[in-house]
């Protein structure tokens, strides 16, 4: 009797421990192909927490030092004299006090509460899930946490850790790439005039961008909506992205990809929207020149008065070798603007200092912009979601819906000036970063604005049923027929050259959208807008080599140094030989980037846009054929030329070697050939003199995605270059990558039907720990 009441007691404690178990909400993860989490959970805390725990699963080591970098923990779990790298400087070194210290200045406890308090129930909940999934997984894999250890000290996250890392996004593109010159801002001393750097010349902003083309019903194949998202962007780092599909049923089911860190979708498809973005012209803040108090170099003038600035003292920690705290301390210099930045470009003299406004430091909506997205079920609605929220950072927003609808709009943030104050106020003083922050006078109010961020209603947008397409020009040349007009100068320039890849963009469509019968004119599809992307064309080479070639005779005829005529001779023969495509096995492509590039110096701007290198000048009438006429007689291209070949020649590499064999990517031992170059289809490899042209990659394609729409809904294919996984035991570090050398895209399962059918694994049950 006993034995039968302790066996009845025993089943009454199971079944309660089960019943109990299953009352906790839970994610359950279905992993398809190239290992993409599909996470289906009732809640948003328990979407988060099946997102959170697969991300740690896929990149343990990575995302906890992206974690300690935005939270300004580095020098605490990764050493004070470690490094962090400025990606989208050249991949320019920060050390990692520095980085914490400014970082906590930028990304304050204050920012931290003020976003915590507007977040919506489901943003707080998908946040605090993701934090216990990520957790959860350091907590039950000690092996992987002991094996990332070895780079430095892991700990669990909280939810405002991620609100801190969507904070660094926001101003990725502003106070982000200003790091060290932020932290070098020190008043001059009694006896130096002035104050500069210490750290090295600036060396540019970086190319970060993107194409993206949306088409409607009038030029699709099937009447339905069609698009190409094709971001360039960082393989390694914490923007690499990374896939997911994400689905709260009833209210959330999108799929795509997002940086990493980022716990929602920010490019892909519903079951009937599908959406991407490209980085925008917009500047993302405003560098004041102040001038200061002849009496102190501390004050500044603004309308006569004298200000003074605030010192702001930031302390952040690190460890000794016994394992003790060691304070580090810094005082950093804010003005009504912002903190006071220095540079060799921008010194801090007696008469002038810069300061920095940062348009996207008080944003704290991309989360909440990224959901409204996802949820929004057709262009219209998508546009009314933009509006609403203006949470965007720094990117346009390129959709199509299946009803056939093509969209396009730039609602993102940017100070609110006016054209007047914008050319009144600018300063002449050459920053490095005149690309993304207005260069403006900070001792006069009136070169300022209260008003804050630009408002939605004042933004351009577009909605057609043909196409619109974007590689990161401004909103002008949105649609050729139509050009968007009448906008703020902040926002970007109009009637104004465009850039090669935004001509090729729109010129490669000729086929599509130039028939003079629209009612015969071929349709175009997802078929063939694959081909187009990676078809490896370029407009670039088209347009210089149709002159420099004819030239080259009469050109070396004219060279007096033996050694730089030879090297234009053998310059010239290798590129007669180029087919001006980019595939594998195009002969002397990486030639004519070496040589395009040195064309563009000192600026570094696209090449289009240097008017001295053409005979027939831009024509805002004639914008997608002009400027044309390259100028072959110039002596500076045949200098470029030279120098072009004598880099490939002491990085011994061969002038018309397939670019297949000289542009690669190693994983695993294995070399995996990279098409792509600096064209509409961009891959740019560093040189490695001896090797070629390989890792690190800056922003080159990084996930192409084409999503169209039948009766049935979204019918997507992907390539994610990177692959899923930066881990080399994975085996999703280099599947993609191979399937990208090999232009090969993958259909990607939407349905619970096609997801099922799709599953390489059986699907896993992941619960909420209980509170």
């Amino acid at each position: 009797m006993l034995t039968t009441r302790l066996h009845t007691l025993l089943l009454a404690c199971v079944f309660l421990t089960s019943a109990g178990e299953a009352a906790r909400p839970a994610a359950t993860v279905t992993t398809t192909e190239h290992g993409i989490p599909h996470i289906v959970a009732p809640t948003y805390r328990a979407l988060g927490f099946g997102y959170g725990y697969v991300m740690a699963e896929n990149d343990l080591c990575g995302m906890a030092a992206m974690f300690a970098t935005y939270s300004g923990e580095r020098a605490m779990h990764y050493g004070a004299d470690g490094i962090d790298l400025n990606y989208l400087l050249g991949r320019r070194p920060v050390n990692n006090v520095v980085s914490d210290l400014v970082m906590r200045l930028m990304i304050d406890d204050a920012h931290v509460r003020r976003a915590q308090r507007r977040s919506p129930r489901e943003i707080d909940g998908l946040l605090q899930g993701y934090a216990e999934g990520f957790n959860e997984y350091l907590r039950s894999e000690p092996a992987r946490a002991k094996a990332c250890a070895g780079r430095g000290s892991l700990q669990p996250i909280q939810p405002a850790d991620i609100q801190r890392r969507m904070q660094g996004l926001a101003m990725l593109l502003s106070s982000g790439l200003l790091r060290q010159e932020i932290f070098d801002a020190k008043p001059p001393t009694s006896d130096s005039a002035e104050r500069t750097a210490s750290a090295a010349e600036q060396v540019g902003v970086g190319s970060a961008g993107s194409n993206a083309y949306a088409f409607g019903k009038s030029l699709t194949d099937n009447g339905r909506g069609l698009l190409l998202g094709n971001p360039h962007f960082l393989w390694d780092g914490p923007q690499r992205f990374v896939e997911l599909h994400l689905t709260v049923p009833g209210q959330y089911d999108a799929m795509g990809a997002a940086v990493q860190g980022v716990p929602l979708v920010m490019i892909g498809f519903n079951r009937s929207l599908a959406w991407t973005h490209t980085v925008s012209t917009d500047k993302r803040g405003i560098l004041y020149r102040l001038t200061l108090d002849p009496e102190d170099p501390t004050r500044y003038m603004l309308d006569g008065r004298s200000l003074p600035m605030q010192r702001q003292r930031v302390t952040t920690q690190s460890l000794d070798a016994a394992g003790k705290p060691i304070a580090h301390s810094h005082d950093f210099w804010m003005t009504r603007f912002g903190p006071v930045l220095m540079s060799k470009s921008m010194p801090w003299s007696r008469e002038h200092a810069y300061a920095l406004l940062d348009a996207n430091r008080e944003n704290d909506r991309l989360l909440q912009q990224w959901l409204a997205i996802g949820r929004s079920r057709n262009a219209p609605e998508l546009k009314s979601e933009l509006h609403r929220t203006l949470g965007l950072p720094w990117v346009n927003t390129v959709a199509a819906d299946s009803e056939g609808n093509a969209f396009y709009a730039d609602f993102s943030v940017a100070p609110d000036l006016s054209d007047a104050t914008l050319g009144n106020c600018a300063v002449s003083t050459v920053t490095g970063f005149e690309s993304l922050l207005a260069v403006l006078d900070g001792s006069r109010s009136s070169c300022f604005s209260n008003s804050g961020v630009l408002p939605a209603s004042a933004r351009p947008s577009m909605l057609r049923t043909d196409f619109v397409a974007n590689s990161n020009d401004s909103h002008w040349l949105t649609h050729p027929d139509a050009p968007l007009e009448g906008f703020p100068a902040i926002v970007g320039a109009e009637r104004s050259v465009r850039k090669l890849r935004t001509r090729q963009g729109v010129l490669q469509l000729q086929p599509w959208i130039a028939a003079s019968d629209p009612s015969t004119a071929p349709r175009i599809s997802a078929e063939a807008l694959q081909k187009l992307l990676l078809s490896g064309d370029s407009l670039q080479a088209d347009l210089v080599l149709q002159k420099l070639l004819p030239a080259c005779a009469q050109a070396t005829a004219q060279i007096t140094d033996a050694v730089e005529r030879r090297r234009v001779e053998r310059g010239c023969e290798a590129l007669s030989g180029w087919d001006r495509r980019y595939d594998l096995e195009s002969t002397g492509a990486h030639l004519f980037n070496e040589f395009v590039n040195r064309l563009k110096q000192p600026a570094g701007e696209d090449l289009g846009a240097v008017a001295s290198l053409w005979n027939i000048p831009f024509d805002a009438n004639d914008p997608l054929h002009t400027p044309r006429d390259f100028d072959a007689t110039q002596p500076s291209v045949w200098k470029a030329m030279s120098s072009a070949v004598d880099r490939l020649d002491q990085a011994r590499l061969p002038l018309d070697a397939k670019l297949g064999t000289v542009q690669f990517v190693i994983r695993n031992g294995t070399r995996i050939p990279l098409h792509g170059g600096p064209t509409f289809s961009s891959m740019n490899a560093t040189l490695v003199p001896g090797l070629g042209y390989t890792d690190p990659i800056a922003p080159s394609n990084a996930y192409m995605l084409v999503v169209s729409f039948d009766a049935s809904g979204p019918r997507a294919e992907a390539i994610l270059a990177s692959s899923q996984s930066p881990e080399p035991d994975s085996p999703y570090y280099a599947d993609q990558t191979i399937a990208y050398s090999r232009k090969q895209w993958s259909r990607l399962p939407f349905t619970a039907e096609a997801v099922a059918a799709a599953a390489i694994s059986p699907p896993r049950v992941l619960r909420l720990p209980r509170r």
